[in-house]
């Protein structure tokens, strides 16, 4: 009787063990994190003439632990880079990537003169919709104003060259630092 309980209780360590050792393994090179975008993008906003932003992931190292794999798109930021606008980073934000542009001559008043203007774009990266958004103050006679159109994007192509996302390369063991 107690080689059989013996038996089962051995038999049970090793499940527990193989089982925690599964986390480790789907955090191979081969995945990625989820709604981080990577690649040629075709952009179109609602009423205006399509255009094309090239988007790279960028991912900072970050502390993780056996309990969790690290497939999520935590500290990454995207980098954006419009052929005709300004480029930057756009960031995650209620689990919506959102990129702004500051641009203190983006308006043109009736007079010929200059005014700011913010562009505000938010979109989903798992089904590449969102919208873009235009501020404008209360600059060229005029009343401050906000504007919304819809925005759609679809990938044209990969980046000539891919860039490591996640998950990170993790030393093994309890807490491990991912680079």
């Amino acid at each position: 009787m107690r080689f059989i309980k013996g038996l089962v209780v051995a038999s049970l360590g090793v499940a527990a063990a193989l089982g925690l050792a599964g986390p480790t393994h789907a955090q191979g090179p081969a995945a990625q994190a989820p709604g981080v975008l990577e690649g040629v993008y075709d952009v179109n906003i609602g009423g205006q003439a399509s255009t094309t932003w090239t988007v790279s992931p960028i991912c900072v190292p970050t502390v993780g632990d056996l309990r969790e794999p690290l497939l999520l798109p935590v500290a990454c930021r995207l980098k954006v880079a419009p052929f005709r606008a300004a480029g930057g980073e756009a960031v995650m934000i209620r689990g919506q990537w959102q990129y702004t542009i500051d641009d203190a001559n983006g308006r043109t008043c009736p007079d010929g003169s200059t005014a700011p203007q913010t562009t505000i774009y938010r979109f989903d990266g798992y089904t590449l919709k969102g919208e873009m958004k235009v501020l404008t103050g209360a600059d060229c006679g005029q009343q401050p104003a906000m504007v919304v159109a819809p925005m759609t994007m679809s990938l044209r192509e990969p980046l000539s060259t891919p860039v490591t996302q996640y998950p990170l390369i993790c030393e093994p063991g309890g807490l491990r630092r991912c680079f």
